[in-house]
């Protein structure tokens, strides 16, 4: 949290801020464990000795309780070197913040709602963000005039707690969303619509006051850092609560809006009342630093690691208990694949005599789905069945030191795993060296703030696990181990990632900008995906990890150049010169590094970034368009990448060509039977609901029938776009959303459900379903 909020801070600073930010949560948490709620007078028992140790009344007395004892300790160490009159600054916010929390209970004893506005007032006070932001600029003098920018945080960070916590209603309590559909009489989910709105309002504010702060104070010394830094903090507290799973409940429903005389505002077309209800949806999971920061499901393979690792390390017993009743209650229902994994770390005693040669389809899956690197991932299996059921290793299958050449961060990260897991399991130790173990520590320990290492819940605990059988209790482990239980997922599992958040703010803003109540988020979310562009011109698929991918980067230059290519021009052209770097010889391009294996996805994704630039990179856009071409399958499909879905690799692989048509030495005709190709295979393999499964094999799902929808309105018969459409409005459920298996895969082909993905396919397909003229079957007539 410390870090989030004050990345300028020196160690010291932010072991300060930590420990004041502890320190305001377990107070306030000691209220909340009260099953009634905490009354007037207990809640007075505990803040007021607090105040008085703060202005030095009474503080003998108040030493008696380990709260006030550890706030004079805290107290003397935050007043050290600090600026002339801080300390009364700061007990007078303190002291606000104590008498609304009074006031709060108060209210709720009485059973009185408050107005908006008295709410908005006593808010602002009892979220103790202001005493916060003051201990971080402690050694700066008073400038009064900084007060707006640090009530309109307060406000963004309270409201954005108010809406995360309007899904479950509580006996007593009242927030924002409560009090608005009081005085508006609405739904709690028309509330927070409204509740979402006034943060977009407050964070317009503070742009505005801090514009004129600094045209009304030029001189004053170091303006414009002290701005950037509350704007920074604003910024950090927001993404540290969702970082660390502070927001956990649904969010409430929305009903579409309806006319005076009682009919749809959208009546007569239900595609568009359904992307309707699905905006309002999407509208209320923007953060107001422009992320769209969804969460991933909970997976068997990480659920098992995680058991594994606190079972070695020998701590948290109840975790271990949660951990294994989830997973047995998967047993039943799982796949081949997670069955043997379950049972490898439930009930080691029924997997085959011969474990590897159980798992030898898995293992051949993903070396025939893995970009060139099945050898790692065989190993990487075995390595897991070891830890996780005692699976026997041999050296023979070890995989080989590590290369010179260029490899992601993530391969780096599991080859140490694996091959320390096997030097340790075989009769070959020395195999590897006690350098290579010290540079696993090390490069585990180095996790760039995150929760999880890289964002990345299989890698960190492979290597932690891995840490552990040769390194027993080294601290690495234990400190992981606070952040791999705080990324778990509602159920207590453990996800493959811990965000994804650059990526589906990519996808998300494109689809945003289609639609009129969604655009106006946009500019933000351009904001917060400019900002983390990496120093090689590339994005990273998480804010904060340190590998970029040539995905994500595709779909960051595709947004921004959509939302303002003049604004982001330089990103732009920084993003562009990263993908000439990595195209290979034949024009395609890979996930991570220059020199691995070329994937359609990825050469795809670089025509639909690169195309918009203009002739610059025309020669690099024909012959990526030629490997697209060339990689087409007789019956149209290409082999899936970072995918399970048939439709998913079409609709990548179709948009591209599409966008490529006007490119100097791309041949028309080629392009034009591929894609006649790609939209024969979709119509042939429709189901008779309407729908698309992954593939031809599968039943219908939303985000599969999502995915196709756009390359049928765009090139099919209308009578398939009709059915495609009418299916993909009955897959939409009573909050709007569009539920639908994973498809997206990692590491390859293991699937990992983020449920927003679907919902921003849906969105995009009833968008470009409505808008498109439906073209007659043969694609060359789009062309004319």
């Amino acid at each position: 949290m410390a870090g989030s909020v004050a990345p300028w801070a020196a160690s010291a600073e932010l072991e300060l801020l930590a420990c004041w930010g502890a320190f305001i949560t377990l107070v306030d948490d000691g209220f909340d464990r009260h099953p009634e709620g905490a009354s007037t007078s207990e809640v007075r028992t505990v803040l007021d000795p607090l105040v008085c140790v703060l202005t030095g009344r009474g503080s003998e007395a108040a030493a008696r309780t380990p709260a006030t004892a550890a706030l004079q300790d805290l107290w003397q160490r935050t007043l050290t070197g600090t600026a002339p009159g801080w300390g009364a600054r700061f007990t007078a916010a303190y002291a606000a913040f104590a008498e609304a929390t009074c006031q709060e209970v108060r209210w709720r004893e009485k059973g009185y709602v408050p107005s908006v506005q008295e709410y908005v007032e006593l808010r602002r006070r009892t979220i103790t963000v202001t005493p916060l932001l003051l201990v971080a600029e402690r050694h700066r003098d008073a400038w009064p005039e900084l007060d707006v920018l640090h009530a309109v945080c307060a406000d963004v960070v309270a409201w954005t707690n108010d809406l995360f916590d309007s899904g479950t209603a509580r006996p007593g309590e009242v927030g924002l969303v409560d009090v608005l559909a009081l005085e508006r009489g609405a739904g709690r989910g028309e509330a927070a619509v409204r509740a979402r709105a006034m943060v977009e309002e407050k964070l317009d504010r503070f742009e505005t006051a801090a514009a004129r702060l600094m045209l009304a104070h030029p001189y004053v010394d170091d303006a414009r850092a002290r701005i950037e830094r509350v704007r920074t903090f604003l910024q950090g507290a927001v993404a540290w609560q969702y970082e660390s799973r502070r927001y956990r409940t649904t969010l409430p429903v929305q009903e579409v809006s309806r006319r005076a005389g009682g009919g749809s505002l959208t009546e007569g077309d239900p595609a568009e009342e359904a992307a309707v209800r699905l905006e309002r949806r999407l509208a209320l999971a923007v953060a107001p630093g422009g992320a769209l920061p969804d969460r991933c499901a909970g997976r068997v393979l990480e659920t098992a690691l995680l058991l594994a690792l606190l079972r070695a390390h020998g701590t948290h017993l109840e975790e271990q208990r949660q951990l294994s009743r989830w997973l047995d209650a998967r047993r039943e229902p799982a796949d081949a694949f997670d069955a043997l994994l379950i049972d490898a770390v439930l009930r080691p005693h029924v997997l085959p005599a011969q474990a590897a040669d159980a798992a030898a389809p898995f293992a051949a899956s993903l070396a025939s789905s893995t970009g060139g690197r099945g050898g790692l991932k065989r190993g990487m299996l075995h390595a897991v069945l070891h830890v996780l059921g005692g699976l026997k290793l041999s050296d023979e299958d070890a995989p080989g030191p590590m290369s010179a050449g260029p490899l992601s961060t993530f391969t780096r990260g599991n080859l140490r795993a694996v091959r320390v897991i096997y030097a340790q399991a075989t009769t070959y130790p020395h195999a590897v060296s006690s350098d290579e173990r010290a540079h696993l520590a090390d490069l585990l320990e180095d996790g760039g703030g995150r929760l999880l290492w890289e964002a990345s819940a299989a890698t960190h605990l492979l290597g932690l696990n891995a840490l552990q059988s040769c390194r027993p209790g080294h601290p690495v482990v234990g400190r992981a181990v606070t952040g791999l239980l705080l990324a778990r997922d509602t159920e207590g599992a453990m996800p493959f990632l811990d965000s994804q958040d650059v990526w589906l703010s990519a996808v998300g803003g494109l689809a945003f900008l289609a639609r009129p109540a969604l655009r106006p988020f946009t500019p933000r979310m351009g904001v917060f995906i400019a900002a983390w562009q990496a120093p090689d011109g590339g994005w990273p698929f998480a804010a904060g990890i340190r590998q970029t991918d040539v995905d994500t980067t595709t779909r960051c230059l595709e947004f921004l150049q959509a939302l303002d290519p003049h604004r982001y021009g330089c990103h732009l052209t920084r993003g562009a010169d990263y993908l000439a770097a990595k195209a290979g010889p034949n024009g395609g391009l890979p996930t991570w590094q220059e020199g691995d294996a070329p994937d359609l996805d990825m050469t795809a994704g670089a025509v639909l970034a690169l195309a918009p630039l203009g002739a610059r990179h025309a020669a690099l856009i024909a012959a990526a368009t030629r490997f697209v071409i060339d990689a087409q399958r007789p019956d149209g499909t290409w082999s899936p990448s970072w995918t399970l879905s048939e439709p998913s690799v079409i609709l990548r692989a179709v948009d591209a060509l599409h966008t490529a048509r006007h490119t100097p030495g791309t041949d028309l005709t080629q392009l034009t039977a591929a894609i006649a190709r790609a939209v024969a295979r979709l119509i042939a393999t429709q189901h008779p609901d309407g729908g698309w499964g992954r593939s031809p094999g599968h039943v219908s799902d939303a985000l599969s029938t999502a995915q196709a929808l756009p390359v049928v309105a765009r090139y099919g018969p209308p009578h398939v776009t009709a059915a495609a459409t009418a299916y993909l409005l009955s897959c939409q459920d009573d909050r709007g959303r569009f539920p639908a298996p994973p498809d997206q895969t990692g590491p390859r082909p293991l699937p990992f459900d983020y449920p927003v993905v679907a919902d921003l396919h849906a969105l995009t397909a009833l968008s470009r379903a409505r808008t498109r003229k439906i073209a007659p079957a043969a694609p060359a007539a789009t062309y004319r």
